[in-house]
């Protein structure tokens, strides 16, 4: 180390192309902060956590919490010295002969590696985004010895080590580690260090989800350089070839990672663009936090008794996709489940797919009867009917004549139904808008009584929510909290007081289809939903089978579930009151267990 005051080459490289190589002017360079290296001009992602804090997903780049120096591996640290960098530890940030090597690769369009660790540390950091000329030509070789100057080489190490890209959207070891391994990055064996190394070159090539063998294959290669590097034994690397390597399932989708179910991806997604819409863009670089309303135990039961019900169904029933949501009284999304598979499409059913929602249109014409004086004993006509010179159809064939509204109901009548919807069109409408289904019901009283036009599972569910909870307005949401890279709060979710929410029911309107809805589930249609506790909801089927439906609440929850094909093939003998209210039931009881 010369002495204070005098000039090394090093600080002579710097002096004489400062200039050349500064990165652009928005860039400050803080090449002494060994921390905020680890966290400058990160990839921009977010991460997940659940209501209750636990990290369940990261969109975007994924980075793990930074391993210090004295917790990684020797032999991951030796690995990585002897594959990328074999005198890291004699030269000052620079090789010369490597260099030179890489330019000329670059200007005569070859791919060859020659940066030094140091310089890969202040490319990943710094330069991503320069001319890869200017950069191999001016900027690596003034930054890296500045680096060197201001850190040991074990903190290049940890630094470059907390940064760089793993592939499967990991960025730094631990990341990769728990992407990979599903273990601690402290805990990798030598042969998953030099696997892990190994990936560096080429992330997505020797991915060891994609090929295994390819991937160990590198790795042993890799363990081979150790032996020639002399950072390892023969005998400890006979040992290290044999190791068992057990590489986790992949919980890695469409541009996320998902440690607990690749499923909370539909959830994870919906948090992110609710992230965007309440922030500017300006705060949307780095790697955010976001803490949502995600309750696991909820939504593992969601996606555990979807699954079950269409493992066991799917074929014999000739349906392709479900959801399931499920929210507390104010909103609150506990869980949600979009579809089937979210490696194969990322379409969600629950917040993007519009539907027709067909019989649970019924809660807004009833609705309408209560507000314009009717109770659950107000008499109906269940009698046969024709509309437009088309006969309007009860699901039974059946019909009782004059019947109460409440009974009506729970019969799940056509006929009462179109009635109504005749005698209060105009209310109907404004109740589906006012309540956030859909701004303009397409169709006349027929379509409004029978549910032909389209709705999304998310906005029924919170209709239902507004019953629930005496007619107060529900907005579904999904995050609490934003906060930036460095912690600092984005953004805050401050519950209304109850005083302040919007009542879109008068309360005696809303108690009364609580009511009939309670009777749904006791004695009509949804008999199939009960799960041996107060609950009330309403079941839908559309046409030929291609939507079934059943939403509905207890005293703690309101859900939704939906049955269906992405292409509106019918489905087999499915109805709402069939299948999707046995799926309801199901997780309405693992929900409220414990609860």
């Amino acid at each position: 180390m010369p002495a204070k005051g005098a000039i090394d080459r090093r600080q002579f490289l710097a002096l004489i192309g400062l200039a050349a190589a500064a990165p652009r002017p928005t860039e400050a360079l803080e090449l002494a902060d060994v921390n905020g290296l680890i966290t400058e001009n990160r990839h921009d992602g977010v991460r997940v956590l659940s209501a209750g804090g636990e990290f369940v997903g990261a969109r975007g780049a994924y980075y793990g919490p930074p391993v210090p120096f004295a917790q990684l591996p020797v032999h991951l640290v030796n690995a990585l010295v002897a594959s990328e960098d074999r005198r890291f530890y004699e030269h000052w940030g620079l090789d010369p002969r490597s260099m030179a090597r890489a330019v000329w690769s670059t200007i005569t369009g070859r791919t060859q590696g020659g940066s030094t660790l140091t310089q890969q540390t202040i490319k990943e950091i710094y330069l991503r985004e320069h001319s890869p000329i200017i950069r191999k030509l001016l900027e690596e070789p003034v930054l890296a010895p500045i680096l060197e100057l201001n850190l040991s080489k074990e903190d290049i190490l940890y630094v470059y080590l907390n940064r760089v890209f793993f592939g499967g959207s990991a960025y730094g070891i631990e990341a990769a580690a728990r992407v990979y391994f599903n273990k601690y990055a402290r805990s990798l064996s030598i042969l998953e260090s030099a696997m892990m190394v190994g990936l560096l070159p080429a992330p997505n090539r020797f991915n060891p989800h994609r090929n295994f063998q390819l991937s160990r294959d590198r790795g042993i290669r890799v363990i081979e350089q150790m032996v020639e590097a002399g950072s390892l034994s023969r005998t400890a690397a006979d040992r290290a070839r044999g190791q068992e390597v057990t590489v986790t399932p992949s919980r890695s989708a469409w541009g996320g990672f998902y440690p607990r179910s690749v499923g909370i991806g539909w959830f994870a997604r919906w948090a992110e663009n609710e992230a965007n819409a309440n922030s500017a863009p300006a705060q949307r670089s780095g790697t955010r936090t976001v803490t949502t309303t995600l309750d696991l135990r909820i939504q593992a039961a969601a996606e555990r008794q979807l699954e079950a019900a269409l493992r066991q169904h799917a074929r014999t029933r000739v349906i392709e996709e479900g959801a399931v949501v499920v929210m507390r009284y104010d909103g609150a999304v506990l869980a949600l489940v979009g579809g089937r598979d979210y490696r194969r499409r990322e379409w969600d059913h629950v917040t993007q797919a519009k539907r027709q929602p067909g019989s649970v249109a019924k809660l807004f014409v009833y609705l309408a009867a209560l507000g314009k004086g009717g109770t659950l004993d107000t008499k109906v006509s269940d009698a046969a009917l024709t509309l437009g010179g088309r006969a309007v159809r009860n699901y039974d064939d059946k019909y009782l004549g004059e019947i109460t509204l409440a009974a009506a109901l729970e019969k799940s009548s056509n006929t009462a139904a179109v009635r109504l919807a005749l005698q209060n069109t105009r209310e109907t409408r404004e109740l589906i808008k006012v309540l956030n289904v859909a701004d303009e019901a397409e169709g006349e009283a027929g379509d409004l009584a029978l549910g032909t036009y389209e709705a999304r599972l998310v906005d029924l569910t919170a209709a239902f929510a507004s019953v629930a909870n005496r007619g107060r307005m529900v907005i579904p949401y999904a995050v609490q909290r934003v906060q930036d890279p460095g912690g600092a709060e984005l953004l805050t979710r401050v519950l209304p007081a109850r005083s302040e929410i919007k009542q879109v029911l008068e309360p005696q309107q809303a108690e009364a289809m609580r009511q009939m809805l309670a009777g749904v589930v006791q004695r009509g249609t949804g008999r199939a939903a009960d799960p041996g506790f107060w609950a009330a909801g309403k079941t839908g089927t559309t046409t030929a089978s291609r939507d079934a439906w059943f939403i509905g609440f207890t005293e703690r929850y309101v859900a939704g579930v939906w049955l269906g094909n992405s292409d509106s093939k019918s489905m087999l003998g499915v109805s709402g009151g069939g299948l999707p209210a046995q799926i309801w039931r199901a997780v309405m009881i693992d929900a409220h267990r414990g609860a």
